[in-house]
């Protein structure tokens, strides 16, 4: 078994859904939105999968993968391997936020 999957096109994911596609084409074949987010390389391949390919996905080998969050795949956004989870440089965190922003009634 290769432990790496087949890389190589960039698929499209706009709308951020399911990246699944074994036919080798510019589309996906799942038309899932897309519940996680796969840094498959240290080069930045990265990859969208719905519960049911990263399933499949998990039989690879790949860096990290964290829940979709509304940054995902969107331009400008860096990888945070220490929470799990994309962000906009130079933007509070979500947490941060919360603190400083307390919710009111």
């Amino acid at each position: 078994m290769n432990l790496f999957p087949p890389l190589g096109r960039d698929v499209n994911t706009r709308g951020q859904h399911c990246g699944h596609s074994p036919a080798d084409t510019p589309d996906t074949d799942c038309k899932n939105p897309a519940t996680w987010h796969i840094m498959w390389t240290t080069d930045g391949d990265a990859g969208l999968a719905c519960d049911q390919h990263i399933t499949e996905a998990r039989r690879f080998v790949f860096l990290d993968s964290h829940p979709v969050g509304p940054d995902c795949v969107m331009p400008g956004t860096h990888w945070d391997f220490d929470a799990k989870r994309c962000v906009v440089p130079g933007e509070p965190s979500v947490e941060a936020a919360a603190v400083e922003q307390p919710a009111t009634a």
